[in-house]
């Protein structure tokens, strides 16, 4: 049984909790799940009587047997903190403009885009919350981070890390330099969207505005896409907004990424297409005998 619960379970933890840590002063939107009655050593269920929503480091602590099984109980029940959660993150139900590359891109849902992979995107669930989803790239075999719909599902193992309750920041450093960081803010109104861009706001942006900024870095091959541009020749237009489009920044670089290596299930035939979605056969990619480093 994989450890990643059913769409059901995670749509019913997630509401229990209000969308957000239920730890008392927490509320951090970006979930984990804990399966404590019984856990996930003793019993592989997925019973959400037996489960809870938590943040990284509330989950942490609880596989460290910081709160009993009553505590935990307590908190599914913690409506009030779940309220709470919602008012806090208003922010997540703003128009979003997303800033990647030296450019704006209005309501676009894939942020960016790299070799058909989509790095960071940004979905919306039946409430209308912004639900953020990630996947890292590198040229190294180890693990980085996967999001999918504000849950974490694999993280690696970064020498930094920053998600604080607020859900405004994800910052994540690996240590052969791999680097991604993504920031939300509000702007209220034009004149501060000018004092923050020195541009104009058009008029077709609506206000109160969420704004995400994307910071990515990938080692080996220096790439650096920034709110204010990148390092990539054949992306040096800047300053240019677009609207309500499928997809933001762009870029198809034709190179074989290798993360997550050992996530990658193996197909029944090796001139299979590679699980990985990279578009080479699996014996050319993740099933390439001497692969070196």
């Amino acid at each position: 049984m994989n450890r990643t619960p059913p769409k059901k379970v995670i749509q019913t933890l997630s509401q229990e909790v209000g969308f957000g840590c239920p730890v008392p002063n927490c509320g951090n939107p970006y979930l984990e799940w804990h399966h404590f009655d019984p856990p996930w050593s003793i019993e592989n269920h997925h019973r959400p009587e037996g489960m809870i929503a938590l943040c990284t480091q509330h989950h942490k602590n609880a596989d460290n047997y910081a709160y009993t099984n009553d505590q935990l109980v307590e908190f599914k029940k913690n409506k009030v903190n779940s309220e709470k959660v919602k008012g806090n993150f208003e922010w997540r139900r703003n128009k979003l403009l997303t800033v990647v590359g030296g450019n704006f891109y209005y309501e676009t849902p894939r942020a960016l885009v790299i070799d058909n992979y989509d790095v960071v995107s940004l979905t919306r669930d039946e409430s209308g919350y912004l639900l953020l989803n990630v996947e890292m790239l590198s040229v190294s075999k180890e693990e980085r981070l996967v999001m999918r719909n504000n849950c974490w599902e694999n993280i690696g193992t970064p020498i930094d890390f920053k998600c604080p309750p607020s859900g405004k920041e994800i910052e994540i450093k690996y240590e052969n330099g791999d680097f991604l960081s993504i920031k939300f803010y509000v702007i209220n109104n034009k004149e501060l969207f000018k004092k923050n861009f020195d541009i104009e706001a058009p008029d077709s942006l609506e206000f109160p505005l969420t704004i995400s900024e994307i910071n990515f870095e990938v080692s080996g091959i220096d790439i650096k896409v920034s709110p204010k541009g990148t390092n990539i020749q054949t992306n040096q237009f800047i300053r240019n907004f677009s609207y309500n489009c499928g997809v933001g920044m762009m870029l198809n670089l034709g190179i074989k990424w290798r993360q997550n290596w050992n996530l990658v299930p193996v197909p029944s035939r090796r001139a299979a297409s590679c699980p990985c979605n990279s578009g080479y056969r699996y014996k050319h990619c993740h099933g390439k005998i001497e692969l070196g480093g």
